[in-house]
């Protein structure tokens, strides 16, 4: 999924997630095209799950 989709599943913007993407929260996620530093980011669904299993209860990255 996109960046904007995971950010809109997880409600949270899509610098959050490109910031956590970075930081490598997401097992899984990779940079689609030439993989640059701005090439976009894909994330795997399973990745948002384990992502959201880490949190706590009430907790929003």
């Amino acid at each position: 999924m996109t960046v904007e989709q995971a950010a809109e599943e997880l409600q949270q913007s899509p610098t959050m997630i490109r910031k956590l993407a970075n930081r490598g929260k997401f097992p899984g996620a990779y940079k689609s095209g030439m993989g640059g530093r701005t090439s976009p980011w894909r994330i795997p669904h399973s990745a948002l799950d384990r992502f959201r299993k880490g949190q706590p209860q009430g907790y929003r990255s």
